[in-house]
């Protein structure tokens, strides 16, 4: 069998660029160039296809063509994407992270009417509040689709929602009845060039948890299981209100989680001359009434407000990877600590391989307590770091 070929006769190739191609397009929507209804009733029909719970048959699209209502709900964007056009004059030229992403959006905002056609995608119905999934979750797949499709025949958009902040508004201009929720508003239009690269992103490794919240694992598992082989590791993660300047003050301090964890009582610099990637700490440990230990710690990762990541005793064969990741979110942080448990160098491994039938619980067992200690360090960080005035990144 063709290896480019899934089991069902797909294109694996094609499929793939395709999913992870199909970008927000912005800058490079050539207004130019007319877009016929032909192309857009074809991708239509082919969001259709999409899932819909129930099979119901509640979905709408509104294809706006006419310049002067174009003109209007481009007035609407722009009323509320002031924000865009105020931080692209803050960031422009800075490298800050979301320069390109806060630029990209900006020029959308200046020139949402020039898109051949805007198509709105609407439903039948109204949010209920409930928290239970409904018309909105068929709708989504939906609209998504619609992406999709218009990546295939040369044409992109951006999934734009910032009309859903003037519905009462949209829906005057467009003669919208009660009872419609419109959810999106797609400016369609050929693109400028075909080559689109996949978006930096997380590895599922990063991202997919097994059996619990936060227990990860490096490697595929050959049985489904957890394996000291497949690299099981845990992650906690939190939100804070403080910016990430100030939050890394104390993730970056390796005293901190002294105060929050129950086997870690303490460490120091073997030397300060240079703190980074290669600078050692020796960590003390305790579990009172049991044992006490030192434990060599050495930084392989080190980017200012970024990662603080630290391999236990050799950074070829750590016992253990832990890690720290600091990100805007909002108006203020996400952090993210995580750890890795090593093939040797600790006393774990040696434990769970000890019967291979009870490796699976011995590592469940083993990491609940991790996860239970890492939640207390980002639970203690954040209450520091919320706590009192906050600092500008």
């Amino acid at each position: 069998m063709n290896r480019d070929l899934s089991e069902s006769g797909f294109d694996l190739k094609q499929i793939d660029r395709l999913l992870t191609t199909t970008r927000a397009v912005r800058k490079r929507l050539d207004f130019s160039r007319d877009v016929n209804d032909d192309v857009i009733f074809e991708c239509i029909d082919l969001a259709e296809q999409a899932p819909t719970g129930g099979n119901d048959a509640s979905r709408r699209w509104l294809v706006i063509r006419d310049q002067g209502l174009k003109d209007q709900l481009g007035s609407l964007y722009a009323e509320i994407g002031t924000l865009f056009l105020q931080a692209r004059g803050r960031l422009d030229g800075t490298g800050h992270p979301k320069e390109h992403v806060v630029s990209s959006s900006a020029y959308l905002v200046d020139n949402f009417s020039k898109a051949p056609a805007l198509v709105i995608c609407a439903i039948w119905g109204l949010h209920d509040n409930s928290g239970r999934p409904g018309l909105f979750d068929s709708a989504i797949p939906s609209a998504w689709s619609f992406n999709l499709a218009l990546r295939s025949r040369g044409l992109g958009t951006a999934y734009a929602t910032m009309l859903n902040d003037k519905t009462a508004e949209v829906s005057e201009i467009l003669g919208i009845p009660n009872g419609v929720t419109t959810l999106v508003c797609f400016p369609v239009a050929y693109t400028i060039g075909q080559e689109f690269s996949p978006a930096p992103r997380r590895p599922a490794s990063n991202i997919t948890y097994f059996d619990q919240w936060g227990f990860t694992r490096e490697l595929p598992s050959a049985d489904g299981s957890a394996r000291i082989q497949d690299g099981p590791g845990v992650v906690t993660e939190i939100d804070t209100e403080a910016r990430p300047r100030k939050v890394w003050e104390v993730i970056s301090d390796i005293n901190m989680p002294a105060l929050f964890s129950n086997e870690f009582v303490g460490a120091e610099w073997v030397s300060q001359d240079h703190i980074g990637v290669g600078s050692r700490f020796t960590g003390r440990n305790s579990i009172p009434g049991l044992r006490d230990w030192e434990t060599e710690c050495i930084v392989t990762e080190w980017v200012e407000r970024q990662v603080f990541e630290w391999r236990i005793t050799d950074p070829d064969n750590p016992g253990a990877i832990w890690r720290f990741d600091l990100a805007e979110q909002g108006a203020g942080s996400r952090l993210r600590f995580s750890m890795v448990i090593g093939k040797d160098n600790n006393g774990t491994a040696p434990r769970a391989q000890e019967d291979p039938s009870r490796e699976n619980a011995v590592l469940f067992e083993r990491r609940l307590i991790h996860k239970s200690n890492m939640q207390r360090v980002v639970e203690g960080v954040k209450t520091l770091v919320d706590d009192g005035p906050n600092v500008d990144q």
